[in-house]
């Protein structure tokens, strides 16, 4: 195999573990004090209109929110202790880098769609509390493949 093949092979392992690696490594502790300050944030106007970004993978660095609307990351922003606590600026990659985020992660939480280009401030902060401590999602998705199996294996046994 020539380098350029080679190469050519790599490239798309090497932008899927960067994709999932996050930013840089923070204490565990600061990471979730920090995302759980973002959603408290979030959650005192839970019927503001929060804009989407696009996804990361779509140049979603290189533009604004999809719409006239403040971002996920302006709400973080605009508030003081977090600024304190070191968050730099209102780009993805500052935000990713002080939440101690993936790029995935940071997607699921501030990107949108097209069809979707907003989104309530209680639905990002959601979000985000996903992201923070996924059991409770990681359980109810568990708990409805179980029914399913359940159910078919009950259609099975009757046909």
């Amino acid at each position: 195999m020539t380098t350029s093949q080679a190469s050519r092979w790599t490239h798309p392992v090497q932008a899927l573990t960067r994709r999932w690696a996050p930013a840089r490594t923070i204490p565990a502790r600061d990471r979730q004090h920090r995302l759980l300050r973002w959603a408290t944030l979030l959650e005192r106007n839970p019927h503001q209109i929060i804009g989407l970004l696009p996804p990361s993978w779509a140049g979603g660095d290189a533009r604004g929110p999809m719409i006239d609307r403040p971002s996920a990351i302006d709400v973080a922003w605009d508030d003081v202790v977090l600024r304190v606590m070191g968050l730099a600026g209102r780009s993805r990659r500052e935000a990713k880098a002080f939440f101690g985020l993936s790029d995935a992660e940071l997607d699921r939480i501030v990107a949108g769609s097209w069809r979707c280009p907003i989104r309530p401030a209680w639905q990002v902060a959601a979000r985000i509390r996903n992201v923070e401590c996924p059991r409770l999602e990681n359980a109810i998705v568990g708990s409805v493949l179980a029914l399913i199996l359940v159910f078919c294996a009950i259609f099975y046994w009757i046909i």
